[in-house]
């Protein structure tokens, strides 16, 4: 009941009154009467209620001290604690604002998703609605539209405490139309981080599988760690199950993917495994000044990601990393592992390097001028079909930089290495033979001086810069190397960055390398940069054809790129060492406005200019075309075409139409691969996804 004095009091105001409740809540209105006979008062004009952290207004209450009830016949509008605002058209409630009823109610939650019904009752955190609707798209101008989605039931039953909405019979509607029904559905409240329970499903269809759905389950196993697992039910095949870990370490973090198959048909065709299984992964960790990653790419099969859809990579490669630094020594350890995808593994595939063992050491005094620094590498090679190699090598970097008063850019940089080899060879093999010819231990030495004079002009509206660069590399390894299996040619490929940057002494050889670089920028509106070099070869070290280096000169690169405003374009080529015929191109041209962009490129190697096996003894032209529209505020369209142009194919084609709005996101998504790989055939995609923002896919 309320205090009566408190009631006596509030008369003499001539403005607004207020009166305390029992329960410790408030009460104020312009008018407040009360009649103790009855045990009833009445507030009129702006009456607002506060208790129990919940606040109450209205324009008309009255409240009965006998049954502790608060009758609000013309609308109110109720603000809980944790941010939900009810407004209704009438309501009664507790003195506590704990339970009551309300007629024509709306609920607005913290995540702005929203609850109407025409009945509702309320019993402390739970609130049970009749003939409902939930969605989390934003209101309408027009209160009685429908909006883009909604979901029907009815009865909904919204947990505070729990966090959880549950719906009998719902029925998902669009603009108004059902579409899709459940006899039940439940998900979390706005609050909800993450729980467990099933995750939404999805449905798919495709000649391998058939119709098909997938039906993921959430495991909230800790607020650190959880699970997901996915079973994939269908009717042609047995069922393929994925499960995803995730783990947060205090000292940093990790993911594990596998999935597992026992295949069926088609899908049986390219492995004679009972059963197909594929772990992906990554984590990283910190320990002090250590760190320690991996990452993980592992299959049954060559063909078992790419089958799957999971992963096209023509390359699988799974490694662990661990470093750290003790003063100025720097320690780390490295494995690899790797497995080709597209073609049969060859001699020269590196199957696996377990360990590798770095140590690196920078000198704090300078040395003639210059830094020094130490490094050491031991390593362990390991192919499945070839020779076995352990190899330790040692090297000393000395560099040293001058830039003189005149603007002369002096530089010098010499690198020592030994390498100590050993052979686990196959008796059978004559790479193997080959390799017990090996000296236990080679050197090598590589000397670079580099010369460059950058100019610079600065006038009213530009700013251009021309910079020559000369360097002398003199290069020096023992015969023995030439006899090392798989020495690795291919690391050799012309381009601006390695025609001034010295390979591997092993690796390299006794060049000049001449260059100049032009830049502009005018009015900050427009900027062009262009680069053209030549490498002369000093030494009768031969090179192969598509690394770019020539037995008496190299190719010649040009690189050129220009920008402004919505246009970028480039351009990267290598020509003949007569600049006669062109070798390689690749041209990118990119438009982009804020509703559209396009992009183009082109790319082609001459017969011999690219490393790849399938293309080595053919011509290679390629064009891809991109094209994005974002057609209205939530419309937008994205395509792009791959084609071969030399074969006069396509290698790839895609679009995607999506609609976004607060609230949803409808995306139709073609795809075709055109790339026959094995038992697997040109594939064509089709998916449609349905996102509601506050629900799941």
């Amino acid at each position: 009941m309320f205090a009566h004095g408190a009631i006596i009091l509030s008369l003499l105001a001539a403005t607004a009154v207020s009166a305390q409740a029992q329960n410790g809540g408030a009460l104020e209105a312009r008018e407040i009467i009360s009649d103790d006979a009855r045990g009833l008062i009445s507030a009129t004009g702006d009456v607002e209620f506060s208790g129990a952290g919940s606040r109450l207004t209205a324009d008309r209450l009255s409240y009965d001290q006998n049954t502790q009830k608060l009758t609000l016949p013309d609308g109110l509008r109720l603000v809980d604690e944790n941010g939900d605002t009810i407004i209704a058209a009438s309501g009664v409630l507790d003195n506590a604002l704990a339970t009551g009823r309300f007629d024509d109610l709306q609920l607005t939650a913290a995540d702005k998703s929203r609850l109407r019904a025409k009945s509702a009752t309320r019993d402390g955190p739970l609130l049970a609605l009749d003939d409902a609707t939930y969605t989390s798209c934003p209101a309408c101008e027009d209160p009685d539209a429908a909006p883009l989605w909604q979901i029907r039931a009815a009865r909904i039953r919204y947990d505070r405490a729990a966090q959880n909405i549950s719906y009998a019979h719902p029925r998902l509607e669009l603009y108004g139309l059902p579409v899709f029904y459940l006899p039940y559905l439940a998900h979390a409240g706005p609050e909800v981080t993450k729980r467990s329970g099933f995750l939404s499903p999805s449905f798919a269809g495709s000649n391998d599988f058939g119709t098909a759905i997938e039906l993921p389950y959430f495991f909230n196993l800790a607020p650190h760690y959880d699970l997901t697992v996915t079973p994939r039910l269908s009717e042609k095949q047995e069922p393929f199950i994925s499960g995803e870990w995730r783990h947060l370490t205090a000292n940093g973090h990790y993911r594990l993917t596998g999935h597992t198959h026992r295949p069926q048909d088609n899908l049986a065709e390219d492995t004679s495994r009972d059963n197909r299984m594929g772990v992906t992964g990554e984590g990283d960790f910190r320990l002090g000044d250590w760190a320690l990653a991996f990452d993980l790419q592992e299959a049954s099969d060559d063909l078992f990601f790419r089958r799957y859809k999971i992963d096209n990579a023509s390359r699988l490669s799974s490694n662990v990393k661990a470093s750290g630094s003790i003063g100025r020594h720097y320690v780390g350890l490295e494995a690899y592992k790797f497995r080709e995808t597209l073609s049969a593994e060859e001699d020269a595939t590196v199957h696996a390097i377990l360990p590798t063992l770095t140590h690196r050491y920078d000198f704090a005094s300078s040395i003639l001028g210059g830094t020094l620094s130490m490094s050491n590498r031991l390593s362990h090679r390991l192919r499945k079909q070839d020779v076995d190699e352990t190899r330790l090598s040692s090297a000393l970097d000395w560099s040293w930089r001058r830039i003189t008063q005149s603007g002369f850019v002096l530089a010098a940089d010499n690198r020592l290495t030994l390498d100590a080899y050993d052979f686990t060879i196959e008796t059978d093999d004559p790479k193997g033979v080959a390799a017990a010819d090996v000296d236990a231990l080679l050197s090598a030495n590589s000397t670079a001086f580099t010369l460059a004079y950058p100019l610079e002009r600065i006038g009213t509206y530009d700013r251009q810069t021309l910079s020559p660069k000369l360097q002398f590399v003199l290069a020096d390894a023992d015969d023995g190397y030439d006899g090392v299996p798989h020495i690795g040619a291919a690391t050799r490929d012309l381009t601006r960055a390695q025609l001034f940057q010295p390979l591997s002494p092993k690796d390299e050889a006794s060049r000049v390398n001449l260059g100049i670089a032009h830049e502009l920028d005018y009015a900050d509106s427009l900027s062009t940069q262009f680069f053209i070099g030549q490498s002369y070869n000093l030494s009768d070290e031969d090179f192969d054809e598509s690394s770019g280096f020539g037995d008496d000169r190299s190719a010649l690169i040009a690189e050129a790129a220009l920008n402004s405003g919505p246009l970028s374009l480039s351009q990267k080529t290598r020509l003949s060492d007569d600049a006669g015929s062109l070798l390689r191109s690749q041209t990118n041209l990119d438009v982009g406005f804020s509703k559209f962009n396009l992009g183009l490129a082109h790319s082609f190697y001459k017969q011999g200019q690219t490393s790849s096996s399938d293309n080595k003894d053919d011509d290679l032209e390629e064009a891809t075309g991109k094209m994005g529209w974002q057609m209205t505020r939530h419309w937008r369209l994205d395509t792009s075409l791959r084609e071969n142009l030399e074969t006069k194919k396509r290698v790839r084609a895609d679009a995607a139409f999506t609609y976004e709005d607060e609230c949803t996101i409808i995306a139709i998504r073609f795809d075709r691969d055109y790339a026959r790989v094995g038992a697997i055939e040109p594939d064509t995609s089709i998916n449609l996804t349905f996102t509601l923002k506050a629900i799941g896919n």
